[in-house]
């Protein structure tokens, strides 16, 4: 049994996640989100919390082959299923881990991806750190959402195991950026998604 009431919570929905989360409607809209992400071809891209690897098909699209896509999420049956999307990973790889604990070296990837994630990972500030740790100088983080803060707020407060996952208000967001090292973030937080960048100076 799983003793971490999110990853079990994530395990028991992995199988028809994209089914019930992703109907072709929502899809469309990732589309949209996949556009304002600081992409860029032949890139090495690390997707935090990247669940099933929704988002894989498309960073691929952006990467092309030549660029490296590693997805990670802390639920193995999430990985399990993203391992169906082999072809999203020949040059790359699935990783099962914690946001708090990367493990990667520092200063080896050109973008760090968090989509439907952020929430979720008990110290924000330390999953921000990390974050910065593993990007290089000059590379680029986003934290997305297809829904706005309070959006997502009364969308995770219907269920009990992740209830007080919510993100942080603006003048929090930008502190915990701020503390992990990085400029002030450009944040976005509107009906249907929340988006929030920011560049490691060189």
């Amino acid at each position: 049994m799983n003793a971490n009431p999110q990853s079990a919570f994530f395990d028991e929905r992995a199988a028809h996640w994209e089914e019930k989360c992703y109907p072709p409607a929502t899809r469309a809209r990732l589309t949209e989100l996949i556009a304002l992400l600081p992409l860029r071809p032949r890139a090495t891209t690390l997707d935090i919390g990247a669940g099933t690897g929704v988002l894989a098909p498309y960073l691929r699209q952006i990467l092309t082959d030549k660029g490296v896509l590693i997805s990670m999420d802390v639920s193995f049956q999430m990985m399990r299923q993203a391992a169906s999307k082999k072809s999203c990973y020949q040059k790359g790889g699935l990783v099962q881990g914690d946001a708090m604990r990367l493990p990667f070296a520092a200063a080896g990837v050109d973008t760090v991806i968090c989509f439907a994630a952020f929430p979720h990972f008990g110290d924000k500030g330390g999953a921000l750190a990390e974050m910065f740790r593993v990007l290089k100088p000059g590379g680029s983080l986003a934290i997305a959402h297809l829904m706005s803060r309070e959006e997502l707020a009364r969308h995770h407060g219907g269920h009990s195991s992740v209830a007080e996952d919510k993100l942080p208000g603006h003048t929090g967001m930008t502190r915990l950026f701020r503390q992990a090292g990085f400029p002030d973030p450009e944040i976005v937080d509107i009906p249907g998604r929340y988006l929030a960048k920011a560049t490691r100076e060189e």
